[in-house]
């Protein structure tokens, strides 16, 4: 039977509030008041606007800005960090244009930190070569987040609806795209089943993905309990094209705790600033492995600890800051300060960090041209950590995630509005949609199997392995009559882990984040 829904029509719809989509909205709604030309614009959240990746965030963002540093050195960086995966033209393009994303930043109003004598403070992370991290002591995605919010709201054109998730997207002969919803407005934050009252169906010439990571499909991971990967299905099932799917960075230092699962990074920016990591012995181990010791790339650290951990029968390694003064801590740490003593009981100017890596950012994803629209679908954009635009490789560069979400989303927008500005009608019609089919789908099954198969090392035997099991589990899975938010999440899951398994099969050779023992 066809469920029929509130009807909303808009000009452009942005799935996701995090940077990307934040980004996005404002600078189309900038662009249209500049020439004049009316727009609709929809930001659309699963959660809360401000339960983001984004939020938090703890680095910085990169971008040149010393005159000790260049675009060349940062590019340098970057095209090592990613194993030579990048696509040269994209990084240059996104550094290029990264200190006009900061002025932008500037102008809406960021709060960022300064030295004393009113320049900003910049740092340095794992991988770079200089200084060029802008931060706000080490909650630099809240200060973000808040500061598009608050730009955001400025907007007339720009309506934000909260908790409220995107479960089907279609596209009809005419170009319009068609998307279901379900309206998740309770007060005990339980997951609501579709339903007639619940169901909104939005309708839109432009749309763009902003929905953030898949940390989800793994055990731990930094990412907020979002991200479940559903703007690579959406994609996917739009015709586009995934690229480097499993090549998935994770973070080096995350808060150890035991029998817990949730994960709390602790920020490279720490390293930057001295901090060493240590095995279980207390040596200083990282210059064993790479020349810049503990400020190498990503990748090659948490590779590195893993071996120390295997070794050492232990399960994790120390950072050690004790070497900090607890001047620079209280100023640029106060809130790794704060969760490890609440955390763990550990003053991190005395004591060492018990840390380990955990899954952290997908490097790879929907493939977007160079201005972030999807190859292959007319009018869908992707921007943000759910594309794969060229830039971050096999390994993403400390930091350049975020100026990459802000640059795309200029060079999105303007080319929304170039296609806007030829028809101002906005799309209404009657639309049936396709019945959704949910599987039932154990979440704990699929964090398992990607943990265990397609975790920091791989073998061929286990890809296999993992690919297979997860293949008949959904093949098998019976269709739920009735389902809810959750179980379409982890049905999307499922779903996303078989592509990571799938990606990660046709890889042939070990670059950046992916190691497969059997090559090396």
């Amino acid at each position: 039977m066809q469920m029929q829904s509130h009807l909303l029509s808009y000009h452009v719809v942005i799935i996701g509030t995090g940077l990307a989509g934040l980004a996005t909205a404002i600078y189309l709604a900038e662009a249209a008041a500049l020439s004049n030309q009316n727009i609709s614009i929809l930001l659309v959240s699963k959660a809360a606007a401000s339960d983001t990746n984004t939020n938090w965030a703890q680095g910085g963002i990169a971008a040149v800005a010393s005159d000790e540093d260049s675009f060349e050195a940062h590019i340098l960086d970057t095209l090592d960090a990613g194993a030579g995966k990048n696509d040269l033209h994209i990084v240059r393009k996104v550094i290029e244009a990264a200190p006009d994303a900061m002025q932008d930043l500037i102008r809406w109003g960021i709060d960022l930190d300064k030295k004393v004598d009113g320049t900003y403070d910049l740092v340095k992370e794992g991988g770079h070569q200089f200084s060029r991290i802008w931060h706000k002591a080490d909650s630099t995605g809240h200060t973000l987040q808040a500061t598009l919010m608050h730009r955001v709201s400025q907007f007339k054109s720009i309506i934000c609806i909260e908790n409220t998730a995107i479960v089907q997207i279609e596209k009809d002969a005419q170009g319009t795209f068609h998307i279901q919803a379900i309206s998740n407005h309770t007060s005990d934050q339980t997951y609501p089943i579709l339903t007639v009252k619940n169901c909104i169906h939005i309708q839109c010439a432009q749309l763009v993905l902003a929905t953030g990571g898949l940390g989800m499909v793994y055990e731990k991971t930094t990412n907020q309990s979002i991200a479940t990967g559903d703007g690579i299905v959406f994609a996917s099932k739009l015709g586009a094209i995934l690229k480097d799917l499993s090549f998935v960075q994770f973070h080096p230092t995350a808060l150890y705790e035991a029998n817990q699962s949730g994960t709390y990074l602790i920020t490279e920016a720490l390293r930057g600033e001295g901090a060493i990591l240590r095995n279980i012995e207390g040596v200083d181990f990282m210059p064993q492995y790479d020349a810049r010791a503990s400020l190498a790339p990503r990748d090659i650290v948490s590779r590195a600890i893993m071996c120390e951990i295997k070794k050492s029968k232990s399960e994790y390694v120390y950072l050690d800051a004790t070497g900090l003064s607890v001047s620079t801590i209280q100023k640029h740490f106060p809130n790794i300060q704060s969760v490890c003593q609440q955390k763990s009981g550990i003053d991190i100017c005395k004591q060492w960090i018990p840390v380990v890596p955990v899954e952290h950012y997908a490097c790879g994803g929907v493939q977007v041209d160079e201005f972030g629209g999807v190859v292959g679908v007319e009018a869908l954009y992707a921007i943000g950590e759910v594309a794969s635009t060229g830039l971050h490789g096999a390994n993403r560069l400390a930091s350049n995630s975020l100026i990459e979400g802000i640059v795309f989303a200029k060079w999105a927008a303007i080319k929304m509005m170039n296609a806007l500005s030829h028809d101002t009608a906005l799309p209404i019609s009657a639309y049936h949609f396709k019945p959704i089919l949910v599987k039932k789908i154990d979440r704990t099954l699929v964090q398992n199997c990607l943990s265990n198969y397609a975790g920091i090392e791989k073998t061929t035997a286990d890809l296999i392995k993992g690919f297979n099991e997860l293949s008949q589990v959904y093949q098998e899975a019976n269709t739920l009559k009735h389902w809810s938010l959750k179980e379409w999440e982890n049905d999307l899951l499922c779903q996303v882990g078989i592509l990571i398994f799938k990606d990660a099969l046709a890889q042939t050779e070990n670059k950046g984040v992916f190691f497969n023992l059997d090559f090396d």
